[in-house]
């Protein structure tokens, strides 16, 4: 039995539903940049993508247009995130209950960190945390694999009392490249065929569900 000491959360599509907030910030900076968000595109499919890769592989947008609707979309989403944005369902009951228990929670991101401390704060839960790790504001870490390897040597966490909980394939891929167990939800932005393909150790469809399996780790086959 392994025990968990440490749980690393994504936060988009796992702590907070901001597809809102990310579809109005990209219309944002595509249309300052003289381009559109597609009618038949949803925003599900690009959520966990860094902003650069989204531009690049989505919409042809590199280098200096590139940088310059990152930082459209950063500035629009700093104002407007909170009004788009909302904690999912029991999600701050979660929390809570894993805290008291003793565990340790962290969030692993591919926002840049210091956006990521700001939603936290602005949704209220960033007392629950003891840190944050995100991707770096110069797009050099941006796959899952290496911010939760960052989060891994930045706060000091043994892979083997740790698990990585999100919505995506890449957070359990990036979990597994860790040395990390993974528990994939499926009320986030992956699909439930996406997340049974990446295998993660368990699928919950409710956060509700999340304390009883991380808290009886023995039981649920950790």
């Amino acid at each position: 039995m392994r025990e968990i000491h440490n749980i690393l959360f994504d936060l988009d599509g796992t702590l907070v539903d901001s597809s809102g907030a990310i579809r109005a910030s990209l219309s944002h900076a595509l249309e300052c940049l003289g381009s559109e968000w597609p009618p038949d595109m949803a925003v599900e499919s690009v959520i966990g993508m860094a902003l650069v890769d989204i531009l690049r592989e989505r919409f042809d947008i590199t280098g200096e247009r590139a940088e310059a609707g990152v930082r459209l979309y950063r500035e629009h989403y700093d104002v407007h995130a909170q009004a788009h944005s909302h904690v999912y369902d029991q999600v701050d009951e979660l929390l809570a209950q894993l805290s008291q228990a003793g565990c340790k929670l962290f969030v692993a991101t591919v926002k840049p960190g210091p956006i990521a401390e700001k939603v936290l704060r602005d949704m209220g839960l960033s007392r629950w945390f003891s840190g944050v790790a995100g991707s770096s504001m110069d797009h050099s870490r941006r796959e899952k694999s290496a911010i939760i390897g960052h989060a891994l040597r930045k706060f000091g966490l043994a892979a083997e009392h740790s698990v990585m909980v999100g919505d995506r394939a890449q957070d359990i891929a990036g979990a597994r490249q860790n040395g990390l167990r993974a528990v994939a939800v499926t009320y986030g932005f992956g699909s439930l065929e996406e997340l049974t393909a990446a295998e993660p150790d368990h699928l919950v469809a409710r956060s509700g569900e999340l304390a009883p399996l991380l808290l009886q780790p023995g039981a649920a086959g950790f």
